[in-house]
């Protein structure tokens, strides 16, 4: 396929539209996990409990790791269409291997293995849309991209609510799987190649992974892996914990799933007022806004009220803090370095980032195990809030802009 006769024809919002699509495939992969954890806490014979659980979460979170740090890397080199068309087809074979898993340890390798591709996806994507956006709207199309995770993750509260109490859990995975499908072969017919790829690709341009510690962005690079790993250690433990959470603090499982709902509507409808702010105010200062309210509303949560409507606000607000603080921290870096280094950099603050999402389910199922109550669970993320926000500080501080040659910058 010719790169520049298909970007032609699929235009600048399209590539955008279908690099949103391709993460809505891995975000409904991924949240679904957190729907199911009561049903497979009750799997009969596996003999889970919250520690185990916590760590056969985990793992999807090591493949993502593995696959953001490797694919941003072989992104810059073999082109973003490439390697978004792969990493897709590795999550949906292996999602689909979940839902034929018949023990625990299989279910954990399946998940691994279909991190691979979900955390291979999201670099390419993310440059390819940064280098499709119109000027001065980076924060506004990182938002509608990211808005496919939690937007996977209302699709798999939904058909939870729908299909998880008569079905069980096995065909919540076949769904992601056949939706996976379906976007992979729309990707592959109409995504096209980066243009500035593909310039770079003719003029020789190339940049090596060491040029992201080069003395004129090692600062940012640490600062960009620590906002974001205490950022998604808060935002994918509220995915994976927040339905079992709310069960134990006595709510039916309908409930608790419409909890995890209201967390994902909040991110999706609540990140668009931000990411407006972060294209007039800059994407840094509204990044350490949002972080801010995401851990008052999770404190809000961890006191309690008996007022449902306040209870649900909190929980809302904390999915637009949340999700909110991750797309402008992608905002940020993907605007922050040259062209021919941009999607090694977003596989580096993505993949490290995983380490906190690695982290959270483990973290979830430790506290839980341990007998502590359920509150435990979310004053820890209260904290992994506040140093998110005191690390987004030191980016705010820290005034740069991508230069438009690499040699500029080193």
């Amino acid at each position: 396929m010719d790169s520049s006769t298909s970007l032609t024809r699929t235009g600048s919002w399209g590539v955008v539209a279908l690099c949103s699509l391709v993460i809505v495939a891995e975000g409904y992969d991924l949240i679904v996990f957190g729907a199911l954890i009561p049903s497979l806490l009750a799997e009969p014979g596996w003999h889970l409990d919250p520690s185990g659980i916590g760590a056969i979460g985990s793992l999807v979170y090591v493949g993502m790791l593995v696959g953001a740090l490797v694919s941003g890397r072989l992104s810059d080199r073999f082109g973003r269409r490439r390697l978004v068309l792969v990493s897709m087809t590795i999550f949906m074979i292996f999602t689909a291997g979940c839902a034929l898993a018949a023990a625990p340890e299989q279910l954990g390798l399946f998940r691994l293995l279909a991190g691979l591709g979900m955390g291979g996806v999201m670099p390419s994507v993310l440059a390819l849309a940064k280098e499709n956006a119109p000027a001065k709207k980076i924060n506004l199309v990182v938002t509608i991209l990211m808005a496919g995770v939690p937007l996977g993750g209302t699709t798999a509260s939904l058909l939870g609510l729908a299909i998880i109490p008569s079905a069980g859990w096995r065909p919540m995975f076949w769904i992601g799987a056949a939706l996976s499908a379906l976007i992979l072969t729309v990707s592959f017919l109409k995504l096209p190649e980066s243009a500035e790829y593909a310039a770079n690709r003719v003029s020789g341009a190339s940049a090596k992974f060491r040029d992201l510690f080069s003395p004129r962005f090692i600062k940012l690079t640490l600062l960009f892996a620590a906002a974001a790993f205490t950022n998604l250690l808060t935002w994918y433990g509220l995915n994976t914990w927040l339905t079992q959470l709310m069960k134990k603090l006595n709510y039916p499982l309908e409930s608790a799933l419409q909890f995890s709902l209201t967390l994902n509507i909040g991110a999706v409808v609540g990140s668009f007022l931000l990411a407006w702010l972060a294209d007039r105010y800059g994407s840094r200062p509204i990044a350490l806004i949002a972080s801010l309210i995401t851990a008052a509303a999770i404190a809000g949560t961890a006191i309690g009220t008996s007022n449902a409507i306040l209870l649900l606000a909190c929980i809302a607000v904390m999915g637009m803090g949340a999700h909110s603080t991750l797309n402008l921290i992608n905002a940020s870096v993907a605007d922050s370095y040259p062209s021919q280094l941009r999607a090694t950099a977003l596989g580096w603050s993505n993949g490290t980032g995983r380490l906190g999402a690695i982290a959270s389910p483990w973290l979830g199922g430790v506290i839980l195990t341990a007998g502590a109550p359920p509150q435990a669970v979310f004053w820890t993320f209260v904290g992994s809030a506040l140093a998110s926000s005191v690390l987004i500080t030191f980016l705010a501080l820290t005034r740069t802009k991508a230069p438009k040659a690499l040699m500029n910058a080193l």
